[in-house]
């Protein structure tokens, strides 16, 4: 008897100040649900509205619940938290959307075989009313690499009405509280494996004050699909500068690269130290970005990773770290000892160096990095354990 009380689907509204358009979407939405002879409910997330927007809502009879967190994100996750259906649809509370689509986004959920789904601006000449800078720069930018970092063939990433089952929305597990979460619920989409499909939709043009700060949120989205890819962002240009660096020491030492005649030394020897120190430097911002990324599920069944936490230990990065610390040290009192006695003349190997000062900075990056990573491992190796 409860599960024959609870709808099929919820249909959740974030709403900050929308008293002029909520009446309006509400009406729509269940002339819908009653077009369709759909089991439905809506539930409206009001972020600290000092208007009348809940007013109007709870006297249209529908289930209004607060969140006092602000954020487009933090309102979706306390609507869809406090929602029953078994299906969810999301859509702004701003009259831009068609909520006549509901039956539609249903039928490839239920129907279709489809876990998540999105409807897109792009696909049917439904952009004409967003924002010039949005529809021409921002969007398409935002849209391109996030397909380009996540494999993915979206064609409106930051599109608000979609649709997904609950069982997906438990695999996509959002958690950012801004306008980056429409780009998280894709990332996860497609790090879930969920089937995905697009639905062209038209949008209307929008009353009242829109609540995206476009540089703030642009900036916010790019950060996050920056750090959520950290193979191509850290990994790939860490490992190509750390071994061109190391390969450019060694030539250096075997007095393989030379000039007129002359081995080379000195300012080779600096971009020698600074190639491998900076592949050094984002290799461990890449590993730090990945566990990140691994305990937040995008990047899920990691081999590697689980392998290196469950045997890393925090003794050998510091012993490692404070070995490489100690050679390149022995080697500068060496030089430093050299160079006092030829009275501070040129250094007749001065490569040699450069190589102790990579090999000193490395390792006393390595120690710091192998406490965070502990750290980071203790919770690690406790979870997969």
């Amino acid at each position: 008897m409860v599960m024959a009380d609870l709808p099929l689907v919820s249909v959740v509204m974030p709403c900050l100040n929308e008293e002029e358009t909520i009446g309006s979407c509400i009406e729509k939405i269940q002339q819908t649900f009653a077009a369709g002879k759909i089991n439905g409910e809506i539930v409206v997330c009001d972020n600290g509205s000092t208007d009348r927007s809940t007013e109007v809502a709870e006297r249209m009879g529908v289930r209004v619940v607060h969140e006092p967190v602000r954020g487009y994100g933090s309102a979706y996750l306390k609507g869809f938290a406090s929602a029953r259906g078994s299906y969810l649809i999301m859509g702004d509370a701003d009259d831009t959307y068609d909520f006549g689509l509901i039956p539609k986004f249903l039928d490839l959920l239920s129907n279709e075989g489809y876990d998540f789904v999105t409807g897109s601006r792009y696909l049917d000449g439904g952009k004409e009313h967003i924002t010039p800078l949005h529809r021409f720069l921002g969007n398409p930018v935002l849209t391109a690499l996030l397909n380009t970092l996540f494999d993915t063939a979206y064609t409106d990433v930051y599109c608000g009405f979609r649709g997904f089952s609950r069982k997906a929305y438990d695999r996509i597990r959002p958690v950012s509280q801004g306008m980056e979460f429409n780009l998280e619920l894709a990332i996860n989409a497609r790090r879930a494996g969920l089937r995905t499909a697009e639905v062209p939709i038209k949008l209307r043009p929008r009353k009242g004050m829109s609540k995206l700060r476009t540089f703030r949120d642009g900036w916010r989205s790019l950060r996050m699909m920056l750090l959520y890819s950290p193979n191509k962002i850290f990994l790939w240009p860490g490992n190509a500068l750390f071994i061109a660096g190391m390969l450019l020491h060694v030539a250096l030492l075997l007095r393989l690269v030379t000039w007129d005649g002359r081995p080379a030394a000195s300012v080779t020897g600096v971009f020698a130290t600074i190639f491998t120190v900076a592949g050094f430097q984002i290799l461990s911002l890449g590993l730090h970005a990945k566990t990140y990324s691994w305990s937040r599920r995008f990047d899920k069944d990691n081999a590697v990773l689980e392998w290196f936490y469950r045997h890393f230990k925090l003794e050998v990065g510091l012993a490692l770290g404070a070995g490489l610390f100690a050679f390149g040290g022995v080697i500068l009192a060496f030089l430093v000892m050299q160079w006092l006695k030829a009275g501070m003349l040129p250094l007749p190997y001065p490569e040699y160096a450069s190589f102790a000062a990579t090999l000193i900075i490395i390792g006393c990056s390595m120690v710091f990095s192998s406490l965070f990573i502990s750290a980071m491992s203790m919770n690690k190796g406790n979870e997969h354990r």
